[in-house]
């Protein structure tokens, strides 16, 4: 039985001067035909890589000295596709084979999926690098508000690459385990006075999110992390399913809490070393309680994916969307509504002369500032082969609804 099934033609461009060149893909289920949200793509032994959109699709940079390498698609639960970049001229459609979720004849009982979840969090200083690395990436943020005077604060918009220090996962003071984001190229930037986006940082909100680096960090205001181990969760495991030749256990966490609010986990557990390869976090509510108080969450969803670099998991992806409201608990009516977007995409991890890179990172700018408000002019001959992920239909709303905005706002 064939592994994988490719159909139709790549978009493929291979240079006679020494740019990188570009393929352009989509990744679907064979028998459904439904896109593959966020598939690793990715070249043998090396770090490079992106990961398709939520419509499957990608567009990924490969550098020339790469480009009679071997490219890799994979995605949990499904066979991982290989073959030669230099075979790939005439594919456009990555069409891959789902692996069947295993059930083994003797059943996990909840005592037993909890444990599973306790070895993975003993795991983590053994199989996460304990050593500080860069992790390139591109980092996409919005922040949509929406009341009365949502023309004079409407939110903001930023697309940036970026350079992320990681100390290494073996620290265990909360300030030394903390990774540091800095700026390399605006791709947009949409910013209006009076927003308090420069308060903070998307990028390092996401990154302190990552439950599997700071295990005891809250996901989100009223939820607790999953490896804090809490009596309060439920834990269920459901089978077990593969990624690259590895068995992952699959364990879902029902996530408990005062507000009521419906969420649960879905984590992906290595069961060669324990480690974490994907965690998931969904949860939707829509009928408001106003009995709750004045801020209501309707939904939330927030992914973080890791990759093998060297046999140890990095962080390839992650990504938290929610949406919560502002409520009038006298009249029950909604004041405003604002959504809140980030994700990273890990397109490359730097090991080597990790030091000495930061301390130039360090010396050409400000660690963890606001990146809305670093300004900096567009560099299209740096995007031009930059890997970022590409827009769907909604990313190109958000922008659209942004330009609206800003020249609603220019004209007053």
């Amino acid at each position: 039985m064939k592994l994988f099934s490719i159909i139709g033609f790549m978009s493929i461009a291979f240079p006679t001067n020494c740019q990188d060149s570009s393929l352009k893909g989509r990744v679907l289920d064979q028998k459904s035909k439904e896109p593959l949200p966020y598939a690793n793509i990715s070249i043998q032994n090396s770090s490079l890589g992106t990961v398709s959109n939520e419509l499957g699709e990608f567009i990924f940079f490969v550098p020339t000295n790469l480009a009679n390498d071997t490219l890799i698609v994979s995605y949990i639960g499904y066979k991982t596709f290989k073959d030669k970049i230099s075979n790939l001229q005439q594919i456009t459609i990555f069409t891959l084979e789902e692996s069947p979720i295993l059930l083994n004849e003797i059943t996990v009982s909840s005592e037993g999926a909890r444990k599973l979840v306790e070895e993975a969090l003993k795991a983590i200083p053994l199989v996460y690098p304990t050593m500080p690395y860069l992790m390139e990436g591109f980092h996409r943020s919005w922040e949509k508000i929406d009341f009365t005077d949502s023309i004079r604060y409407p939110g903001t918009l930023i697309e940036a690459a970026v350079t992320i220090y990681d100390p290494g996962y073996g620290q265990k003071k909360v300030g030394k385990a903390k990774e540091e984001t800095y700026i390399n190229e605006i791709r947009r930037s949409e910013i209006m006075d009076g927003w308090n986006y420069g308060r903070g940082n998307g990028l390092s909100d996401l990154l302190a999110k990552n439950l599997v680096k700071h295990n005891h960090a809250s996901p989100f205001i009223f939820l607790k992390s999953f490896l804090d181990m809490p009596n309060t969760l439920i834990y269920e495991w459901e089978g077990s399913t593969a990624l690259n030749g590895e068995n992952l256990s699959i364990v879902k966490i029902e996530a408990t809490n005062k507000m009521k609010f419906p969420a649960f986990y879905k984590v992906y557990i290595s069961e060669l070393d324990h480690a974490i390869l994907r965690y998931e976090l969904y949860g939707i509510k829509k009928e408001i309680d106003y009995s709750l108080g004045e801020w209501y969450t309707e939904s939330l969803i927030e992914t973080y994916i890791f990759k093998r670099y060297q046999g140890a998991p990095c962080l390839s992806y992650a990504k938290i969307k929610y949406t919560i409201k502002n409520l009038d608990t006298t009249k029950k009516k909604v004041i405003r509504t604002e959504d809140y977007f980030r994700e990273v995409l890990v397109n490359n991890v730097i090991t080597t002369n990790v030091d000495e890179k930061r301390k130039s990172l360090i010396s050409k700018k400000s660690k963890d500032v606001s990146l809305a408000l670093q300004a900096k002019g567009y560099n299209a001959a740096f995007w031009e082969n930059y890997n970022v992920i590409k827009e769907n239909p909604l990313d190109k709303e958000i922008i659209q609804y942004f330009d609206q905005k800003v020249n609603s706002k220019r004209k007053k």
